[in-house]
């Protein structure tokens, strides 16, 4: 009796398992901010949890901007584009920890990144040149679970 009651446990495991799709993985999102002096496009942006972001910041002003996000659970980081030697000193209004998410953009520039977001969350992000988030630089991006 026993030997049969667990081959049929085992049967029916065996069943959901091969009938359980796996889910295909979300295409990358494609997502762009522009800043220009003292101000970013969006205050709000959305995303998924465990869909890859590709973000562009477009730097369309005429002082240098970034993109900071201090601390957000991700799995993945990778500069796309190089930022050039003009952001060498970059100036992040000298935070005490390095942020989880950034990139920075000179006058006239743009950088690109991409991540993909572990949690959901509200994710607040800034301007960490001195002054730009106290004029308004800030905004969020919204995860939400898939």
């Amino acid at each position: 009796m026993k030997y049969w009651l667990s081959s049929l446990l085992l049967l029916a495991l065996m069943i959901n398992v091969a009938c359980q799709k796996e889910e295909p993985p979300l295409p990358t999102a494609r997502l762009s901010i522009t800043a220009t002096d003292i101000a970013y496009d969006h205050n709000q942006m959305e995303a998924v949890v465990g869909q890859p972001i590709r973000l562009t910041l477009v730097n369309s002003g005429t002082l240098e901007h970034d993109f900071t996000i201090a601390t957000m659970p991700h799995s993945y980081l990778m500069v796309i584009d190089e930022m050039d030697d003009e952001m060498a000193g970059h100036d992040m209004a000298n935070m005490g920890t390095e942020p989880d998410i950034h990139m920075a953009a000179p006058a006239g520039g743009q950088s690109t990144i991409e991540f993909t977001p572990t949690e959901s969350g509200e994710y607040q992000y800034i301007c960490t040149v001195p002054g730009h988030q106290e004029a308004g630089m800030v905004g969020t991006l919204l995860v939400r679970a898939p």
